[in-house]
């Protein structure tokens, strides 16, 4: 039999098969995952705890609880109120700061704040952001108490709060009064070391250089 004889039977059998079928594509996974702790991370504080989530549920500002009472209405942290031994929660970017009180071992009280974290976390609404073309540095002395707050919210959340972030901590403004700024430490930092001390004239360094020589901050 000849070549071109072969050839034709060949495509007489590919006309009667039809046309060669493509592979149907695969059902991917469903990588969606629910929100998770993935780790707890020590903090400088013995008695706080940092539990760290698979995403982020708060991507900008912090939330921070307390008491049982400050905690109502928030699932999450009404439950973790619930645990015999805890004394605040905090939450930023991705991860939940839990503080016992110091009689209260984190065994078997660590495990259970896992589970209830798991159980009952959720995704929290952003703060607004301050810009930094909203407050006039330059005559910052004569701004208003309002826009003096905001220029010292944004040195906060610039150059402090991702630090403390870190050891699982933050810092609430108070408020100021003539010179002198009041802040408020949250998580980790509430009793931390080193919070009256170093951290503390490191907050005053940055809010004195990037706003006002003469400003002073104090703990409350």
């Amino acid at each position: 039999m000849k070549i071109s004889e072969v050839l034709a039977i060949q495509e007489e059998m590919k006309a009667k098969s039809g046309p060669a079928k493509k592979p149907k594509p695969k059902a991917l996974p469903n990588t969606k995952k629910a929100l998770k702790v993935v780790r707890t991370k020590e903090t400088p504080n013995p008695n706080a705890l940092q539990f760290v989530i698979n995403a982020v549920i708060l991507d900008n500002g912090k939330i921070s609880f307390a008491s049982k009472e400050e905690a109502e209405g928030d699932k999450m942290a009404e439950a973790l109120f619930e645990k015999p031994g805890v004394l605040s929660v905090f939450v930023m970017d991705n991860f939940v700061t839990v503080t016992k009180d110091e009689k209260t071992s984190w065994v078997p009280l660590k495990d259970r704040i896992w589970k209830t974290i798991e159980e009952t976390v959720t995704l929290y609404q952003s703060e607004g952001k301050v810009q930094l073309s909203e407050v006039d540095v330059v005559n910052f002395a004569n701004l208003s108490n309002e826009k003096k707050l905001q220029g010292i919210e944004m040195v906060l959340n610039r150059s402090i709060r991702t630090n403390l972030a870190q050891d699982g901590g933050g810092v609430e403004l108070k408020g100021i009064e003539g010179n002198e700024v009041s802040i408020h430490y949250q998580g980790a930092c509430g009793s931390c070391p080193t919070s009256t001390s170093g951290t503390l004239k490191y907050i005053e360094a940055q809010i004195r250089q990037q706003l006002h020589p003469k400003l002073t901050v104090k703990s409350v």
